[in-house]
């Protein structure tokens, strides 16, 4: 943590903003351990390998059930069986595999079942959103559910100041970054749904596939609403979306809940609602359901079968191309929307 990052804190308990810094470690770059203190209340938050810990001290029940899930969960599976949760050992020995997230190294692990298979199958999509938020410098960026931290550092890569949030210790990895190309950003451990910052504190705030797991998204908007300066955008990409008329009580659901995550089943409407309720202005976009088929074939490698090509083909013609995707919206509403963004403007 930066000597400065305490400037757009606020206190959980009084609200204060007044903050001492007392650094046990130091390097040139970060704050590696100490804590900060409030100097209303003495309420004192730690930072351990220069992550601050920001969570409150009763986590919502289902908030604690995932993230002890979740820190204890076997996330790296290798060819033979052998397992590793996520912490700063697993990053160090496999350290290759985390610097080529999203896309991946062409290994298993990014192939359909591989640990990283989500990130890869959703990395193109991810750069397009990357390019089509059209990024200012020093723009500030606070990713919720950020995780190990490959997201945040694509951001910092394209010089924004960043600040990466989760309620995991997976935060710790995000050391692994730092020296690859001079990109830096800050991590906190904290609940995005009682976020630490002071009023009108960052440009940006944006997820990935994140969010459905919080239960009131009216809330959840409102106070990224608080947080967000004058113009400033909330980006939820790939979030878990249900058709209005899809079985919201499907297997892939219902197994993921299973396996402790806080899973919520929302349709667009439900999310637009959330973010209108809190009083932003809501716009959706969705990618190109042509595009996300040959991405994720070629991704995978896939044989060429004749829909392949007869994607490509679609995607030779512009105009034909946009037609079929702007047909396709209404049907994805109704029955599963898909590979989609919500941006909401304060």
């Amino acid at each position: 943590m930066k000597r400065n990052f305490i400037e757009r804190l606020k206190c959980l308990d009084c609200q204060g903003r007044s903050f001492r810094l007392d650094a046990q470690v130091e390097t040139t770059e970060e704050v590696r351990e100490g804590q900060v203190v409030c100097t209303a209340c003495n309420r004192s938050y730690g930072i351990h390998f220069g992550v601050l810990n920001m969570l409150p001290v009763e986590l919502p029940e289902e908030v604690e059930h995932e993230k002890e899930h979740a820190e204890s969960f076997d996330y790296i599976i290798n060819e033979s069986g052998g397992k590793w949760s996520i912490n700063r050992e697993t990053a160090a020995q496999h350290r290759n595999l985390f610097l080529s997230l999203p896309k991946g190294d062409d290994s298993h692990y990014f192939k359909p079942g591989g640990s990283f298979d989500n990130q890869a199958g959703n990395a193109a999509r991810y750069f397009k959103t990357l390019d089509l938020l059209n990024l200012k410098n020093g723009e500030r960026v606070l990713e919720v559910g950020a995780s190990f931290g490959w997201s945040p550092w694509r951001f910092a890569q394209r010089g924004c100041d960043v600040t990466a949030l989760d309620v995991t210790n997976y935060l710790e990895v995000a050391d692994i970054y730092f020296g690859q190309d001079g990109a830096y950003f800050e991590r906190l451990m904290a609940d995005m749904s009682t976020l630490p910052f002071a009023d009108n504190s960052y440009d940006l705030i944006f997820s990935h596939s994140v969010i459905h797991h919080c239960k009131d998204l009216a809330k959840l908007f409102s106070d990224f609403k608080r947080v967000l300066k004058p113009g400033g955008r909330v980006v939820a990409l790939h979030e878990c979306s249900f058709g209005i008329f899809e079985d919201k009580a499907g297997a892939a659901l219902q197994e993921a809940i299973d396996e402790g995550f806080n899973e919520n089943a929302y349709t667009v409407p439900q999310w637009t609602g959330g973010a209108r309720k809190a009083g932003l202005k809501v716009k959706t976009y969705y990618f190109s359901f042509i595009d996300d088929y040959v991405d994720r074939k070629r991704q995978r490698k896939s044989k060429v079968t004749w829909k392949l090509r007869l994607a490509e083909s679609i995607q030779r013609r512009p105009l034909l191309h946009s037609i079929l995707n702007a047909i396709s919206i209404p049907i994805r509403i109704l029955l599963r929307p898909k590979s989609w963004m919500l941006i909401a403007t304060k």
